[in-house]
């Protein structure tokens, strides 16, 4: 067996959250109805924004990943673990109150999303969280008559992966 670590960590969180973001999306909309309209995610990319300026022109997009781990005990076919997960949307819109409003409706929706997997039956006791979800807003940028922000989300997942 292969160990997965922080890189299984990312492929995990980036397939659920592309396989059931959408969704959620949605659902958020029709809840809501007030006429602003979540995008669904274009790109969902397992790497950082910061680290990894070059984005496409398209959004919004979705970034996912781990800025630090650690193994906090190992034996020759085991490893407890514990990663901190980030995980960046980046949108844009002309209008700086209605892009606020949907980079919080991001940031539920990733929440909502992430509890959803947490109690998945085909995910279950595959990573578990440990502690809060924080959100983090960033300010808005803007250029000309354009608005672009990012929220991010960090949470800490732990593991213990066994060799079979």
């Amino acid at each position: 067996m292969a160990w997965e670590f922080a890189e299984g960590l990312v492929d995990e969180i980036a397939a659920y959250l592309e396989a059931n973001l959408p969704a959620k999306l949605a659902a958020i909309d029709a809840a809501i109805n007030d006429g602003i309209e979540l995008r669904d995610v274009v790109e969902y990319l397992g790497r950082d924004p910061v680290a990894s300026p070059q984005r496409s022109g398209t959004l919004p997009i979705l970034f996912v990943g781990v800025p630090q781990g650690q193994i906090s005990m190992f034996k020759e076919a085991g490893a407890d673990q514990e990663h901190v997960l980030w995980i960046y949307v980046l949108e844009r819109d002309p209008s700086a109150e209605i892009l606020k409003k949907r980079m919080y409706r991001y940031g539920r929706a990733i929440a909502e999303v992430l509890i959803d997997h947490h109690y998945d039956a085909v995910t279950v006791h595959t990573w578990d969280t440990i502690g809060p979800i924080r959100f983090d807003y960033s300010p808005q940028l803007t250029s000309g008559n354009m608005a672009i922000q990012d929220v991010k989300l960090e949470l800490t997942y732990t593991k213990l992966e066994t060799e079979t």
